[in-house]
C-alpha cells in the first residue's frame, strides 16, 4: 500500500497464501514463558469477557502447556522475525509465498507462519503488508476489515508486549469468529488472526487470546 488506502482482499483465516517455502518456526529456549507485558488504555481491567487480555493463564500453566514459537528470519528476512506462544499439541502448517507476492507485499497480505490445534477449524495465522507510514494503525484495519466483508463486533486499543495494537473480535461469513490485532513495525502492519468456527470460539478464546497478546516482533 504505497499510497491512499485502497485494499486488496487478504488471505487470513481459512484462505492460505501457497506459492514458496518459508522458513519452519523453533521452540523457544527454557525459562521463556512468563506473562507477557500488558498495557491498555483506559484502566487496567478487562474490557470484554470474549477478549481475554490479563492474566489469561498462570505461569505455570504457560510452562506446562505452551511453547514459543520463534520465526527468526521467515521468507529469509530477519525484519520480519517474531515469536508467539501456542499450546503444545498444536502443529505448524507449511507456507509457501510466490516471488511476486513478495515483491509486491505492499499490495498482498503476507502469511508468515499458520499454526493449528488438533481440532478442525482453529488456528492462528500471522501475516503482515508493507503500508506507508503517513497512514493510521486504526484507520488501515477498518479498511482491511471492511474490504474483507468481516464484521467488526468490538475493539480495544492498548500496548502488548511493547507494541501498540488494534485489537479486534469479528466475525465472518464462514461463521467463524475471530480474534485480529494489527501493530505497526516501522513500514509494516502486521496482523495475527486467532480463528475458530463461532460453536467453539468460547472453548478457545483463552488460547486465542494468549497467541494474539504474546506476539512480539524479534
Amino acid at each position: 500500500m504505497s499510497s491512499g488506502m485502497s485494499i486488496r482482499k487478504g488471505k487470513l483465516l481459512s484462505i492460505i497464501l501457497l506459492c514458496a517455502a518459508i522458513g519452519a518456526g523453533t521452540p523457544g529456549p527454557p525459562g521463556t514463558y512468563n506473562t507477557p507485558s500488558i498495557a491498555m488504555t483506559p484502566g487496567t481491567q478487562e474490557s470484554f469477557p470474549d477478549m481475554p487480555t490479563y492474566n489469561i493463564f498462570t505461569n505455570e500453566e504457560l510452562r506446562r502447556d505452551f511453547l514459543r514459537m520463534e520465526y527468526d528470519a521467515p521468507l529469509d528476512r530477519p525484519e520480519l522475525g517474531f515469536h508467539l506462544l501456542i499450546p503444545k499439541t498444536w502443529e505448524e502448517v507449511p507456507l509457501t509465498v510466490s516471488r511476486e507476492q513478495l515483491e509486491h507485499d505492499d499490495e498482498n497480505i503476507i502469511s508468515l507462519a499458520l499454526l493449528r490445534a488438533p481440532e478442525k477449524g482453529v488456528q492462528v495465522e500471522v501475516a503482515y503488508c508493507r503500508v506507508s507510514q503517513t497512514i493510521k494503525l486504526e484507520e488501515w484495519g477498518r479498511a482491511y476489515l471492511e474490504g474483507n466483508d468481516l464484521e467488526l463486533l468490538r475493539f480495544q486499543m492498548g500496548t502488548f508486549s511493547g507494541r501498540k495494537v488494534f485489537d479486534t473480535l469479528l466475525k465472518t461469513q464462514e461463521d467463524y469468529k475471530a480474534r485480529m490485532t494489527f501493530s505497526r513495525h516501522v513500514d509494516k502492519i502486521f496482523i495475527v488472526s486467532a480463528s475458530a468456527p463461532a460453536s467453539l470460539y468460547e472453548k478457545y478464546m483463552k488460547v486465542l487470546g494468549l497467541a494474539v497478546v504474546s506476539f512480539h516482533k524479534l
